[in-house]
């Protein structure tokens, strides 16, 4: 199919198209580089030749240009890999509801895609996994709000720089005073906290070692930590600073406008990568045609309140459904010892009928409720029977100390239950699957996990 399509595009520079052909695909022949360019115009100039020398040289050529041109095809009919982390408005968030992948720099992203002819693939990372996932080949460019470092740029090679930005505080507003300098933040007493993994981290660690330090792993609720007066500061990037005071009427960056330091947005590609020269191309017309920035505007204006809200209630609910998991293990050592059955009709059916009058009452869909509440009761039968089929195969005995089932397991459960119906009643449902993050229990149980999680995509 490859080969059919080269000797299309050959007759089309055969016929004296190989000037169009070059312009309208400029940029997946600059993947190539200058030689496949050359290579049309010779095609192109032996056209006006005669004569048998005219002949062979043009054969030849022709020969040349379809090879050539089979290389373009099966480079632009490839992939482009582009990894982000999901967790950074205005550049880069993934949208539970939908499952896409949304902001100024995945609008770029499939600009690039289209520039290149390539299929856009987005790869999800994490900023502790950001440069590990580029050595490892998973993406071919990292795109969202990535920071240019001394670190990052000895391991990979960074475009030109679409934005210059810097470290600032962003605090409660009546508190800005108090937040102005490094020296006033870098102190015991003030509360700090920080993504994990990022240059937020590396700068909280190398400039504030004195302060209170708090990694907290949500990068999009980890503001939420300040306005509970859970924290005091954060000390990130001035664009996300001047952003979140936007949205967050109680919170005010500190001097955006004069950050601690400076630094640089760019695209991150691995070191040696073949596609730079195209990425530069492409981004310097962006930035010409203001294209890159009209972008990064439109998303600064976006109202992501609700989606970070949305995000927000899944992760929390999915936190619950965890802490729910979590005391299984101790359920089924109690029925282990005491010989109980691990399936409890009467109580299980007790629980259902009692979140559907709840689901009821609060105007929500008793159906749904219903079915969500029997898929924790199906996930902690999973955990259970999994336990007991190990033991059983390891010939285990009864266990020396176990936690008491009705005085105080069941009490605990009692108290998650009405903490999980608040959390599913915050949720836009159907949640998209693919934008689900996994459950901490899934490394214990993945299938209980999965039977957990599964009515909120359906």
């Amino acid at each position: 199919m490859l080969a059919v399509r080269a000797i299309m595009v050959f007759r089309r520079c055969d016929k004296g198209g190989g000037a169009v052909f070059r312009e309208s695909s400029r940029q997946s022949i600059d993947t190539i580089g200058v030689p496949l360019r050359r290579a049309c115009d010779l095609s192109a100039r032996s056209q006006r030749q005669t004569g048998v020398m005219g002949a062979i040289v043009k054969q030849r050529v022709g020969l040349a240009w379809v090879l050539l041109c089979w290389v373009t095809v099966a480079a632009a009919s490839a992939d482009l890999r582009v990894g982000t982390t999901g967790d950074y408005p205005p550049f880069s968030f993934l949208d539970t509801q939908t499952g896409q992948y949304q902001g100024s720099d995945i609008d770029q992203a499939r600009a690039l895609a289209a520039a290149l002819h390539r299929q856009l693939v987005v790869v999800p990372t994490t900023w502790r996994t950001l440069s590990s996932d580029l050595a490892a080949g998973r993406f071919d460019i990292a795109m969202g709000g990535v920071s240019v470092n001394a670190q990052r740029a000895a391991q990979g090679v960074f475009t030109a720089a679409y934005l210059q930005d810097g470290k600032t505080p962003l605090v409660r507003c009546d508190e800005v005073a108090q937040f102005q300098s490094v020296e006033q933040i870098n102190r015991p007493d003030v509360r700090l906290v920080v993504n994990p993994g990022g240059t937020n981290e590396r700068f909280a660690r190398e400039q504030l070692a004195q302060a209170n330090l708090r990694i907290f792993a949500d990068n999009v609720t980890i503001f939420d930590e300040i306005e509970a007066k859970r924290a005091d500061v954060m000390v990130t990037d001035a664009i996300e600073a001047r952003l979140q005071q936007r949205l967050r009427p109680g919170l005010c960056a500190v001097h955006p406008e004069h950050p601690f330091d400076r630094t640089a947005k760019a695209y991150w590609l691995p070191a040696g990568s073949a596609l730079l020269p195209a990425v530069q191309r492409w981004l310097a017309g962006s930035i010409r045609r203001g294209e890159a920035g009209g972008r990064l505007q439109h998303w600064l204006a976006y109202d992501w309140r609700p989606d970070i809200a949305q995000t927000a209630a899944v992760r929390q609910l999915l936190t619950l459904i965890d802490e729910r998991l979590a005391l299984m293990p101790e359920v089924a050592r109690y029925k282990w010892n005491s010989g109980a059955a691990i399936e409890d009709l009467p109580r299980e059916q007790a629980l259902l009928e009692s979140v559907r009058g709840q689901a009821l009452q609060r105007g929500l869909n008793a159906d749904t409720v219903t079915a969500f509440f029997a898929a924790q009761i199906e996930a902690s039968k999973v955990v259970q029977r999994e336990l007991f089929s190990t033991w059983q195969a390891a010939g285990q005995g009864k266990f020396a100390q176990v936690v008491d089932l009705g005085t105080q397991i069941r009490p605990r459960l009692d108290q998650l239950n009405p903490s999980l119906l608040d959390a599913l009643a915050a949720v836009r449902l159907p949640v998209a699957g693919s934008a689900l993050p996994q459950l901490s229990f899934a490394a214990s149980s993945p299938a209980a996990a999965a039977v957990s999680v599964g009515p909120l995509s359906r």
